[in-house]
């Protein structure tokens, strides 16, 4: 956060109350056997964790886009910030909105980013005080398509200045494969702007009315603390595997009890920096760092709320739906080793493997037979998870760890119509790409 100006022409947020939140951090790659962990547990979690070695850094040229830019020319990441810096120099919140080139036609993308700019529309009315700055990221996997990049950000951009003239509004066109890409060059000028918060959402849900601007309030009435998300609705697809998922998450309730990357909003200090190369999963990484085991609430700083919803659907094809749950728990696996150990014991116990009695507790909580089959189903999910662990840890050790996680696109991308999220049956179905942004 900046210091407070002499005469703000806009109140700033409100001040954050109390002393820092504590964030957990990652074990170090050389790390020494903490207090109070077995030698066993501390060998099979550093042994998978030397079973992954991504690059370290997700950091790309990013060319920043400003509209009405002259020559239509690009800038870098300080003077990009300078151009949207605040006359009072508040610090407000940024919300970036990341998509690729080949994920569909312009037209497409125009309507996406047009139900978005409602959402910025509507945080500008019920918060006037709140400065806002909103980033679309638009990655590109071939030379080609660089210039296509540019070309589409132009036109979003115009589009947002011609509907919002007063909204701070900024491209960044960069190489990809890799949603934390677009996040860290979008964080990166966050900061240098002393943004209290960022948040993001993706291109393949569709928010209902209001959905950001309620994000919002809960951030602020928090201090601009911790992190807060949208309430997920899933749908189904006409695949089995989608029904088959869907089911399962309704008896199981997996790992949905905090903010997920598909529309969060998070303060800014918890990913300042930038995601770290080692870490695909952007929710994961903010729920790691803020997830508190001592607290009464161990998830009391990731809060979901619950009149913000956005609407999704369940899985696709069995083989990419397959490949999406592997990357799914290689993600997991990767957090399971690298973070400390007390903050691993609750998620595993509390949050991913929750009623998988009776290596954990029982869920009663709807009856005996649902509890019998929550168990049974979370035992399926981490047989799978076990192998996969298993491929990580061997890797380790006969040092020949896995170099990167694959991307998991699915083929058939059918997208909820924003203004009718709750009918499935207005979808309409789009080309996908070999080189997805979202995961």
């Amino acid at each position: 956060m900046t210091s407070e100006p002499a005469a703000p022409a806009v109140p700033r947020p409100p001040a954050r109350p109390g002393p820092p939140v504590p964030l957990n951090r990652p074990l170090g790659r050389r790390r020494r056997r903490p207090s109070g962990e077995g030698l066993l547990t501390h060998h099979l979690r550093s042994t998978m964790a030397r079973g992954f070695r991504p690059p370290e850094s997700w950091d790309v040229p990013v060319r920043h886009v400003l509209p009405g830019l002259p020559g239509g020319g690009t800038l870098r990441a300080e003077e990009a910030a300078a151009a949207l810096r605040t006359p009072a120099g508040q610090p407000g919140i940024a919300m970036v909105v990341p998509t690729y080139v080949a994920r569909t036609g312009l037209a497409r993308q125009r309507q996406w980013f047009g139900a978005l700019l409602d959402q910025a529309a509507a945080v500008a009315e019920d918060h006037p005080r709140v400065p806002l700055v909103l980033f679309v990221g638009m990655q590109w996997s071939a030379a080609g398509e660089e210039q296509e990049s540019l070309r589409r950000l132009r036109v979003l951009l115009d589009d947002a200045r011609v509907r919002l003239p007063g909204l701070r509004v900024c491209g960044l066109s960069l190489p990809g494969p890799g949603k934390p890409r677009t996040l860290n060059g979008a964080i990166a000028v966050a900061e240098l702007l002393g943004c209290a918060g960022v948040g993001w959402a993706d291109d393949d849900v569709a928010l209902e009315d209001g959905c950001l601007s309620r994000l919002v309030r809960d951030f602020l009435a928090a201090g601009c603390r911790g992190a807060v998300g949208a309430t997920k609705i899933a749908h189904t697809h006409a695949y089995a595997t989608s029904r088959l998922l869907s089911r399962a998450k309704a008896i199981a309730a997996p790992a949905t009890n905090y903010p997920h990357g598909c529309c969060l909003l998070v303060a800014t200090d918890v990913v300042a920096g930038g995601l770290p190369g080692r870490y695909l999963s952007d929710d994961g990484y903010v729920c790691f760092r803020l997830l508190d085991p001592a607290l009464p609430d161990p998830l009391a700083r990731l809060r979901l709320v619950p009149d913000a919803r956005c609407h999704y659907y369940v899985a696709g094809p069995a083989g990419e739906t397959r490949r999406r749950i592997r990357r799914l728990l290689l993600n997991h696996l990767v957090d399971v080793a690298d973070w400390p150990l007390p903050v691993v014991r609750h998620y595993f116990g509390h949050v991913l493997f929750g009623g998988m009695w009776p290596l954990t507790g029982f869920d009663s909580s709807h009856g005996a037979r649902h509890g019998v089959q929550k168990a049974l189903i979370k035992w399926l999910y981490f047989a799978w998870f076990a192998g996969i662990g298993g491929e990580l840890y061997a890797r380790g050790l006969c040092g020949r760890p896995l170099r990167g996680i694959e991307w998991a696109p699915y083929s058939d991308i059918r997208r909820l119509t924003p203004s009718s999220p709750s009918s499935p049956s207005s979808a309409a179905s789009e080309p996908s790409s070999s080189t997805p942004q979202e995961g």
